[in-house]
């Protein structure tokens, strides 16, 4: 997967690199996979299963605790690099991207 852009966001995997409005923003590795996954189909809502799968691999059990804690962690640090809304949650279907254009 090339480099990735929504609103201010960029996301260049195969570097490792984040950015929000060109400031770097640091990503742990399952981080950078989430937001990867979310990225690569910003319209699409993806299920814990769905992460799951792209973060960790198929066939994994990883308790919901997990994926919802890489979740806060990654929209922590998103809303203090200036993208609050960079996430959205679907209640009892899973998240999206959201526009992540800044206020």
């Amino acid at each position: 997967v090339g480099p990735l852009r929504h609103g201010m966001l960029e996301l260049d995997p195969t570097r490792h690199l984040c950015r929000v409005d060109g400031a770097d923003l640091a990503l742990t590795a399952r981080e950078m996979e989430i937001l990867k996954k979310l990225m690569a189909r910003p319209d699409h809502v993806l299920s814990r299963p769905q992460l799951v799968d792209a973060v960790y691999g198929v066939n994994v059990e990883v308790s919901d605790r997990t994926v919802d804690s890489h979740l806060r962690n990654l929209r922590a640090k998103l809303s203090g690099a200036g993208c609050p809304d960079a996430i959205e949650s679907l209640h009892g279907v899973g998240v999206r991207m959201g526009p992540c254009r800044g206020g």
